[in-house]
């Protein structure tokens, strides 16, 4: 155990001396918001954020889901033809990014990862009272890429670690933290199959209560026609990253259906066999949590958010930080072998592989599930 934590802290250490310096010395200013050397503003992600913060101010913000409406919004802020970039948030998005709209770019980013930042080490301090391996995980891969990017990715680990830990022992508050991952609903598909495995009924039903209350209150304050909206083009402009795997999206999501995307093979086929390892997923949540394994149990937990990672076509690597987070809990306990070293470096691997074309990293989370399910205890 000693030699496989070691072997983290050295990666990580690695990292944090090659990966941030390198980063930081390609930062330029531009248009007021400093960019870096692929040319996106520094935050990547957050400026997506940021614009819906900016847009839950005003009376009608469901016009951003025309794409040209809202490019011609974003060339305002950072100059005309910024690449890349889909407004296709759910709109509970702007209930979140309302605070930092107010703000200019740079300190609203700033103040983003900070708040992101304290969300999940007093989440992963909710397990373990270890600093260290709050440090550990913040140098990991995917804490490291969701920070550079601005993204969600520290407030959903949070949230994900923090329903998990409480889900028996303070069961309305899990289920009201878990109707807050609407912002990204593809990782809490396996939550309502867990609760209802646990046969926890008051996580179940203030899960769905606090959903509806976030919907609703969208609604009240921009007018239902936005969830409309939302529904008919938001997701259709998600799907453009999934339909197409160049659109910078191939390197960095480690699911089967990217993995089978950027090896060529068609829409459909890669989408059959996605449905196909959702199903498998869920039927081995429901398998082990409904015998009421203890909150507690990581093993179980594990084999959640390995299954979680798996039914999913759209994930992003910073997403798989709540998995990390797990296994260096099992590695500091001594259970695990190397399947843990690869959820750490996960979003490494799935880098190295996306960017050459080969699929695999995709599988390593339903692998970890079976081998998982294979046995009463992971030692």
């Amino acid at each position: 155990m000693a030699d496989r934590l070691r072997i983290l802290w050295i990666g990580a250490g690695l990292l944090l001396l090659i990966f941030i310096p390198a980063y930081l010395f390609t930062v330029t200013p531009g248009h007021g918001i400093p960019r870096d050397g692929t040319s996106l503003v520094v935050g990547r992600d957050f400026l997506n954020i940021w614009m819906y913060g900016r847009a839950a101010w005003e009376p009608h913000p469901e016009i951003y889901y025309d794409m040209d409406s809202y490019l011609a919004a974003l060339g305002r802020e950072v100059g005309e033809g910024y690449p890349g970039q889909l407004w296709s948030y759910p709109p509970v998005a702007m209930l979140v990014a309302a605070p930092f709209g107010l703000l200019p770019y740079p300190p609203a980013l700033a103040l983003w990862t900070l708040c992101g930042t304290v969300c999940f080490a007093v989440a992963f301090r909710a397990w373990s009272g270890e600093k260290r391996g709050v440090l550990l995980l913040l140098a990991s891969p995917a804490a490291l890429l969701g920070i550079m990017s601005g993204q969600f990715a520290l407030f959903a680990a949070a949230i994900l670690l923090a329903v998990l830990r409480w889900r028996e022992e303070r069961p309305v508050l899990a289920g009201a933290l878990a109707g807050l991952l609407l912002v990204k609903p593809q990782l809490a598909l396996l939550l309502p199959i867990l609760f209802l495995a646990t046969r926890n009924w008051r996580a179940f039903a203030a899960a769905a209560l606090s959903g509806l209350t976030l919907v609703a209150i969208v609604a009240l304050l921009w007018g239902p026609d936005i969830w409309r909206i939302y529904v008919q083009t938001g997701i259709a402009n998600q799907s453009l990253v999934l339909s197409d795997p160049d659109h910078l999206a191939g390197p960095f999501m480690p699911t089967l259906f990217m993995n089978l995307r950027v090896t060529g093979v068609p829409v459909p086929v890669a989408s059959a066999c996605q449905m196909a390892l959702a199903l498998l997923a869920a039927i081995l949540v429901w398998l082990r949590f409904r015998h009421r394994p203890a909150a507690t149990d990581l093993s179980a937990n594990f084999l959640f958010l390995a299954c979680a990672a798996s039914a999913t076509p759209y994930m992003l690597s910073y997403d798989t930080l709540a998995f990390a987070s797990i296994g260096v809990l099992l590695l500091a306990a001594g259970q695990g072998r190397i399947g843990l070293l690869l959820v750490y470096f996960l979003p490494l691997l799935q880098l190295v592989a996306g960017m050459a074309g080969l699929p695999g990293p995709g599988l390593i989370p339903i692998a970890i599930a079976f081998f998982l399910a294979s046995r009463k205890n992971f030692t």
